[in-house]
């Protein structure tokens, strides 16, 4: 079934597919054209079938577009699930979406939406961490990504949440050179998880760090 984007409740999907519909209706449009004024031409349409077509053709468009537009928001919700796999952040039919918004590189507005979903789903430490990530990656606001892991501690969250938000709050300390909280989270993730091999890798890695002064 052809979903049409203009009936959508959501203001950015009917803008894109807007922008779309203009982008691939005026080339069209003359094509089509053209071949149908040159079939009346050679007589192998008569006037009325002409004039059926030419209004006809706008339509057929509309529904060309929609076609297009879902197969590209395909497209863009499946980079996004591989991404977010890839990253070790997995895809979740709740944040489809998001993660969709993610894909087209509209961060802000992925941003806004996960905000939202928060609003009605604040146990969902896993939405936390991915908008963590995309103040984090892609806004350039490490304090706020910061605040979101924070938070996901304080939030009662499932041991894959709280590994994964550890984990990003280290790389993210590492990133932006913040060595003394490096410090403290590379310490606490060691203690965390001792015994484990990712445990053991933080110790290493906290050592090495005390090394070097």
């Amino acid at each position: 079934m052809i979903r049409l984007p203009l009936s959508s409740t959501d203001a950015a999907d009917r803008a894109h597919f807007l922008k779309l519909f203009v982008w691939l209706f005026g080339p069209s449009y003359v094509i089509l054209g053209v071949a149908e004024v040159f079939a009346f031409v050679k007589d192998w349409i008569g006037p009325g079938t002409l004039v059926l077509l030419l209004i006809g053709n706008v339509p057929v468009l509309y529904l060309l577009a929609g076609v297009l537009f879902a197969s590209i928001e395909r497209t863009a919700t499946g980079i996004a699930n591989t991404l977010y796999a890839g990253g070790g952040l997995p895809a979740s039919p709740a944040h489809s979406g998001m993660e969709s918004l993610v894909a087209r590189g509209m961060y802000r507005e992925a941003a806004g939406a996960y905000s939202a979903h928060l609003v009605r789903h604040p146990a969902d430490n896993l939405a936390r961490i991915k908008l963590a990530e995309i103040h984090r990656a892609h806004l350039s606001e490490p304090d706020v990504a910061e605040r979101l892991f924070q938070e996901v501690r304080r939030n009662r969250p499932e041991p894959r949440d709280e590994f994964m938000a550890a984990n990003l709050l280290i790389e993210l300390h590492r990133s932006t050179g913040r060595r003394d909280r490096l410090l403290v989270e590379l310490a606490r993730f060691a203690d965390r998880y001792k015994g484990t091999r990712a445990g053991k890798h933080a110790a290493m890695a906290l050592r090495e760090m005390k090394q070097e002064g």
